[in-house]
This record gives structure tokens, C-alpha cells and sequence, in this order.
């Protein structure tokens, strides 16, 4: 609804022809979805007195989802619910906090998820198949530097290994949830 005001406003003023109404209604639609649920998400990390690790939490898996893809829901409620979910579990790992082994493990297998599907495209993106290959060297690009900064950051500070460990963890299991999601509907 805010997103079809903005765009009325700006074809009266002139700004948008009216052609290009409903290119410039999603634009804002995600715009505005995305700024709301960062928001909401980072409020709900302060409120539960994790507001770095949810920092952590939420831009590492902007930066994996946007340089790799994974799953999308269906919905702006089911992708809120969703994240919120995801962060909730993420935020758990704090009780495995002192346990260094397994945070690395599931460190480790997070990395390796994302590295062996390094791209996922959505169904709508099919016009990014010609771009594949150069996608697909971004996300592992991304994948490795990430990962060596974390290893080098935990070398020093280790006191947030554990969103570290959940955001590649669980960027990892969205890939592969995307993966499964889109070969089904490719193959109905």
C-alpha cells in the first residue's frame, strides 16, 4: 500500500511515467519490506539482549542470500516468520557458546554447504542463467572471504564464534532449502 503511494506520487510530480508503475511499486515494496524487517529483526536481537549477534546474524545472511541466492518464501509474512525463526535458532547456539569444537564443525559445514552449491537462482531469475558461471565465482569469492575473516577475527576474539558459526550454518541449510525447492518446481 505505501509502496503504491510513493508511486503514485511520483508519476503526478512527473518522476515515473506511468508505464513503469508496477517496475517502481515492487522496487519500493521490497525496499520498504526490507528496511521493516532488518528493523524488526535487529529490534528483536536488542530486546533479547543480542543485538551484535543479531547484527551478525542478519547482515551475514543478507551477504550469502544476495551473492548466492537460497530459499525465498512465497510471502513477505512467511520470509519475516522465517527469518525470525532463523534468527531465534541462531541466537540459541549462545548455549553452545563455550563449546569451540562444535561451533567450528558447524562453521565448517555451513562453509561447505554454501561452497558445494555456490548458486541458487529463483525460478524468476532465469534471465541471470547467462551470468552463471560469473555468479557462481562471486558467491564462492564471498563464501572464502568471509570465512577468512572470520577465522582470522576468531583467531584474536572468539566471543561471537558462535554467530559466526549459525550464520554460515544456517545460510548453508537456506541454499540447500532453495536448491531442493527450485529443482522440484522445475521438475512439475
Amino acid at each position: 500500500m505505501l509502496s503504491r503511494i510513493l508511486t503514485q506520487n511520483f508519476v503526478k510530480r512527473g518522476m515515473i511515467a506511468e508505464e513503469d508503475c508496477e517496475i517502481y511499486e515492487y522496487g519500493f515494496d521490497i525496499t520498504i519490506y526490507t528496511i521493516w524487517s532488518t528493523a524488526a529483526l535487529l529490534l528483536l536481537g536488542f530486546l533479547l539482549r543480542q543485538f551484535i549477534p543479531a547484527a551478525i546474524l542478519v547482515i551475514g545472511f543478507y551477504t550469502f542470500q544476495s551473492s548466492g541466492g537460497g530459499y525465498h518464501a512465497k510471502t513477505h509474512l512467511r520470509c519475516f516468520l522465517t527469518m525470525v525463526v532463523g534468527l531465534l535458532v541462531g541466537l540459541s547456539a549462545v548455549f553452545i557458546k563455550d563449546h569451540h569444537i562444535l561451533l567450528w564443525i558447524l562453521l565448517g559445514i555451513g562453509a561447505l554447504l554454501l561452497l558445494l552449491v555456490p548458486l541458487v537462482l529463483h525460478p524468476n531469475k532465469t534471465y541471470l542463467e547467462t551470468e552463471r558461471k560469473r555468479l557462481t565465482i562471486k558467491s564462492i569469492v564471498v563464501t572464502l572471504s568471509v570465512l577468512t575473516c572470520v577465522v582470522v577475527l576468531n583467531v584474536f576474539w572468539n566471543r561471537m564464534l558462535y554467530a559466526f558459526s549459525a550464520v554460515f550454518f544456517l545460510a548453508g541449510i537456506s541454499r540447500i532449502a532453495g536448491k531442493i525447492a527450485y529443482d522440484r518446481s522445475a521438475e512439475a
